[in-house]
């Protein structure tokens, strides 16, 4: 995950105003085998979103 600047297109599509920053995401699934199965790529507006991961530890 990271911060950073919108894009145009992105400020555009996500109807931004100057200066709000988006968090980049890239999440990969991965199956029983060890083989990715999902790759997810999310731009979020980081004035609208609050993120909370819960990770098991092994």
């Amino acid at each position: 995950m990271s911060a950073r600047q919108p894009t145009p297109q992105e400020r555009s599509s996500l109807q931004l105003t100057s200066g709000i920053p988006v968090l980049t995401i890239t999440r990969v699934a991965i199956a029983d085998g060890g083989y990715p199965v999902e790759v997810n790529d999310m731009v979020l507006s980081a004035d609208r979103y609050q993120l909370h991961y819960v990770l098991p530890a092994e």
